[in-house]
């Protein structure tokens, strides 16, 4: 039995899909036999207990003279900004020292701004990047971010503070972060004991760059409730005989306090909403489950004028799940490849009929109109609820039968199973005699998902409807 040390950039509560990740990281090291000790920067004086972990240890916040000054960053020769944001000489000797006392094997590391407290531990270390921010802040650049907005959960709570960074705007900065984190990805990715992302297809960008094999390690996603579908109907039922109406509201899990969800919620208002009300299809909602900040919410009910956005709050997971099945459908309005979309496997294990785009299911290994439904702007997306109207009215069969294989797919692909089989590995190649060796220059990056590629959504797309 191994005693793994996991460093978080946050509490697990309250870490939406992020918090996915890590809790399938714990379960996966626990359910194989493993001992997780957790150590969280910042948070709640007294950390709550994570069940099944050894005990959760609270590391020093980092203070604003420490990321300003930057010392122990530019000792460290740590250049990029999300480093520096969580860089602390002590934070680094809280770590050293729960790792002494706590008998840890190897330290696994909660993304590149704790890739370095990680590697000065002198244990076998492992970073599990998340996403490539690299390509992230790339795509963010034609974006009129502020400051304020870039840096989600680490926020300042003063208002004055706040106010003052909503000022600052970061195309230039984010041109000057992506350069840096893209070669600080492909360091980590060389000098790790190992590394791996959410993303198959990130996994294979970061592995072609560094040369060294990069592993695909998404969440694990299990649900005690499931969307019931009416029974199909009897035989000899005429086709004429219309089914109830369609279910409108979407659901979109999704907290606004990240960029990329306002984005989304913003796309829907100004772009794709209207859309459907020109081609007649009115009254479809979209209903928001996440953290609202005022800021936000201000934003989005002043551009909102007929009220099809419903802001439903947060919820525990447990009662977003209650929540999401009783609708029928998700909608992931996602312009951009950011990542695995986490959203999309959680409605699809739910029972429900993901609705995205084509980059919105990027690295899943699925089809349009076998898995889920895509769209690539407001007129594709009026076709795609123009079908599932008649299907619900005439077929009702077809969407019961697509939520199906979409249910399928996501329990296999994303079983807890199938990450602690993953994570067992990881830790054993940490942990055996000697210091783990990695293959390099891997013709191909481990993968979980099918190697069925993501419809580019081509002209002929929507004709798979059936």
């Amino acid at each position: 039995m191994a005693r793994v040390l996991l460093l978080m950039t946050r509490p697990l509560a309250g870490a939406g899909g992020r918090g996915m990740v890590l809790q399938t990281i714990i379960d996966s090291i626990t359910g194989a036999g493993h001992e997780v000790v957790c150590a969280v920067v910042g948070g709640p004086a007294d950390p709550a207990a994570i069940p099944g972990v050894r005990a959760v240890h609270r590391l020093p916040d980092v203070r604003l003279h420490e990321v300003l000054l930057g010392a122990r960053a530019r000792r460290r020769g740590l250049r990029s900004f999300n480093e520096r944001l969580y860089s602390s000489d002590r934070v680094t000797r809280a770590v050293r020292a729960i790792a002494r006392r706590e008998h840890v094997d190897a330290v696994v590391a909660d993304g590149v701004r704790l890739a370095a407290y990680a590697e000065d531990t002198g244990l076998p270390w492992f970073v599990d990047l998340d996403d490539l921010l690299s390509a992230r802040y790339e795509l963010w650049q034609d974006h009129d971010l502020d400051l304020h907005q870039l840096l989600g959960h680490r926020r300042p709570t003063n208002r004055l503070l706040a106010a003052l960074l909503r000022r600052v705007r970061v195309r230039r900065l984010l041109a000057v972060e992506a350069r840096r984190l893209r070669d600080r990805e492909v360091e980590i990715a060389r000098r790790a004991d190992g590394v791996s992302l959410v993303s198959p297809t990130e996994a294979a960008t970061l592995a072609e760059r560094a040369g060294v094999e990069v592993l695909a390690l998404p969440m694990a996603v299990a649900a005690d409730r499931v969307r019931v579908w009416p029974a199909p109907r009897s035989p000899g039922t005429p086709e004429s005989v219309g089914g109830p109406a369609p279910d409108r509201r979407l659901a979109f899990p999704g907290s606004l306090t990240a960029f990329a969800n306002e984005e989304a919620v913003t796309w829907w208002v100004t772009e794709l909403e209207p859309a459907l009300r020109r081609r007649g299809l009115g009254g479809w909602q979209l209903h928001v489950y996440g953290v609202v900040p005022p800021e936000a919410r201000e934003r989005v009910e002043a551009q909102d004028r007929t009220g099809s956005v419903v802001l439903r709050g947060a919820f525990s997971r447990e009662d977003l799940h209650a929540e999401l099945v009783g609708h029928s459908f998700l909608l992931a309005p996602q312009r951009e490849a950011l990542g695995l979309t986490v959203k999309v496997v959680e409605a699809a294990v739910l029972g429900l009929v993901p609705v995205t785009t084509p980059q919105g299911a990027s690295g899943m290994g699925v089809e349009h109109g076998r898995e889920l439904l895509l769209f690539s702007d407001g007129d594709e997306l009026a076709d795609v609820l123009t079908t599932v109207e008649r299907w619900t009215a005439h077929e009702p069969a077809e969407i019961a039968d697509l939520a199906g294989r979409a249910r399928a797919w996501a329990t296999a692909d994303y079983s807890p199973a199938t990450l602690q089989r993953r994570w067992a590995d990881v830790v054993a190649r940490l942990t055996r005699p000697g210091r783990p060796t990695r293959p390099t220059c891997p013709t191909r990056p481990t993968r979980l998902t099918r190697p069925t590629p993501v419809d580019d959504g081509g002209s002929d797309r929507l004709d798979l409807i059936r």
